[in-house]
């Protein structure tokens, strides 16, 4: 395996430079990268669906009407992402916020109810505070929320590219010892 990783080493710089470019793009451009994702959806959507109704026409027979109707669910939601994909992005942002707000309120509840049995439970409370916080943050800006998201997303794969880029030199000038 480390014989093979070092004859390839130069892919593993090359998936490397690919994920810093990314990152960097989605740092200084996060709505292109935004945009570009629901894009994407938007056609892998609508391909989906009509693979599923084809498949439902040529070869379903218990479901045909359901298949039929979830083709039809898939191409309707590809076209109004392809549409508008701001309203999309605001949607998807709509949800994440909601899920962090009731998760926040979920722990906070856990936390006051097991008070009693566990210590440090102010952590537990802090963490839904928190999670609170950043629901409400990001339900009053849905589309900066999502350029964050899309930052942060960035700023990982920065940082992983980089981290990739150096372990491959590693493997590369790697010299196994010969005991």
């Amino acid at each position: 395996m480390l014989e093979n990783l070092q004859k390839n080493w130069w892919l593993i710089v090359i998936r490397g430079v690919l994920a810093i470019l990314f990152g960097l793009l989605a740092l200084f451009s996060p709505m292109i990268v935004v945009i570009s994702l629901l894009t994407f959806f938007a056609f892998f959507a609508i391909l989906s669906g009509f693979f599923i109704i084809t498949l439902a026409i040529l070869g379903e027979v218990n479901n045909r009407g359901l298949r039929i109707f979830e083709g039809l669910i898939f191409i309707i939601t590809g076209v109004l992402v392809f549409m508008n994909p701001a309203s999309a992005a605001a949607g998807i942002m709509i949800f994440i916020a909601a899920w962090a707000i009731l998760s926040g309120i979920l722990q906070i509840i856990g936390a006051i109810r097991l008070r009693k049995v566990i210590t440090n439970e102010w952590l537990m409370i802090l963490n839904g505070v928190i999670s609170i916080i950043f629901g409400v943050v990001l339900a009053s800006n849905l589309l900066v929320g999502a350029a964050v998201l899309a930052m942060f997303f960035g700023a990982f794969a920065l940082v992983s590219g980089i981290f990739t880029v150096i372990w491959a030199f590693k493997i590369k000038n790697f010299k196994a010892s010969t005991a």
